[in-house]
């Protein structure tokens, strides 16, 4: 049982930035693509800011604390630069989109610390 719930709550790191490197890829697609003339998606545009960059780097939150600071200021960096290339390829740079990402990566990296402190605390009552 033990065992268990070590494997269970111990994140592989690898698998970690294996994730955050296919939500890098998978928002570049989805924010550098010229946009076709009607695109109908359910919900907002700036959900899906949000919620991109809440998946982008909550892995590596959870995974471990030295990658913290690393990943929130990659996160905004990446967010940024979205926005002051998308005129450039057939979109629109906007700052609220901007503003969804950085509060994506904010809410993203709390929801993964909240974890990290509750199986740090689990591992250590095991």
């Amino acid at each position: 049982m033990v065992f268990y719930l070590k494997a269970c709550l111990i994140p592989n790191l690898r698998l970690a930035l294996f994730l955050t490197i296919i939500f890098t890829i998978v928002i570049c697609c989805g924010t550098l693509t010229p946009l076709p003339k009607s695109l109908d998606v359910p919900g907002s545009d700036k959900w899906h800011h949000f919620v991109a960059f809440s998946f982008l780097v909550y892995p590596l939150t959870v995974a471990n604390k030295k990658c913290w600071i690393p990943i929130i200021l990659f996160g905004l960096f990446f967010g940024a630069l979205i926005e002051l290339v998308q005129p450039y390829l057939n979109r629109f740079g906007d700052i609220q989109d901007f503003q969804a990402d950085a509060i994506g990566v904010l809410i993203g990296f709390a929801l993964g610390v909240i974890v990290y402190s509750f199986r740090a605390s689990v591992l250590r009552n095991i």
